[in-house]
């Protein structure tokens, strides 16, 4: 047994062509305000809310993302996610009921069990802190929207632009939860919300240790959303 969450959760291996596979029943990671990854066939993942659990069944609201919605249909099959601090895990689940409200939007059926995956999806939270960015002789200073186990989100501010056009190995130094980390990191990707731009970094060189030690932030702060 070991303690994710706030709650017990038993674990389970089995071997498949030589593989060790962890299993996590699904009441044990179905609760409520865990935030979950819904992705339908051919659609790209939204994440969720889980607002209400009942019997067999669990309400997350509306996902939204990027200024779409994930549109659905009645007994439709999807793929449900959670990052929990031992890593990603992954099961298979259906629409079992609909609602008009936006909080609690769709109803799944509770997978039976939920198995570790090796996806790189991780739980990524709202985090305000500054950022600082170098590159060589380069410095830039922004603020951090949000975080996960595997990057951040930062506001694009003019002297980061001029970092990303060096071509230039990036390093991040950063404070979340009195933690200082100093990694290197890789450009992902530049959006703009209300032409406002924002850029996404993934880490890298990263210790299995200080993965799990950032999911494990990112768990704890998800809790006061």
């Amino acid at each position: 047994m070991f303690a994710a969450t706030g709650i017990v959760i038993l674990i389970e291996n089995f071997v498949n062509g030589g593989k060790i596979f962890s299993m996590i029943p699904g009441k044990e990671v179905i609760t409520v305000k865990q935030e979950v990854w819904l992705q339908a066939p051919h659609q790209p993942s939204f994440a969720a809310v889980i607002n209400e659990v009942e019997k067999d069944i669990f309400w997350t609201n509306l996902p939204r993302g990027e200024g779409q919605v994930l549109l659905l249909l009645d007994k439709q099959k999807v793929k449900i996610g959670v990052s929990l601090a031992k890593g990603f895990y992954s099961a298979e689940s259906y629409v079992a009921a609909m609602s008009e409200d936006n909080s609690k939007f769709y109803g799944f059926a509770i997978p039976e069990k939920f198995t570790k995956t090796q996806e790189r999806q991780f739980l990524r939270v709202p985090y305000a802190t500054n950022a600082l960015f170098t590159a060589g002789n380069l410095v830039a200073q922004t603020a951090l929207v949000n975080f996960s186990a595997g990057g951040v989100m930062v506001y694009l501010v003019p002297e980061l632009e001029k970092i990303l056009d060096s071509n230039k190995t990036i390093t991040i130094s950063v404070n979340i939860d009195n933690i200082p980390l100093q990694l290197p990191v890789f450009f992902a990707w530049r959006k703009s919300y209300d032409n406002i731009p924002f850029a996404g970094f993934e880490f890298q060189n990263m210790t299995a240790s200080l993965q799990d030690t950032i999911a494990g932030l990112a768990i704890k702060y998800s809790k006061y959303k």
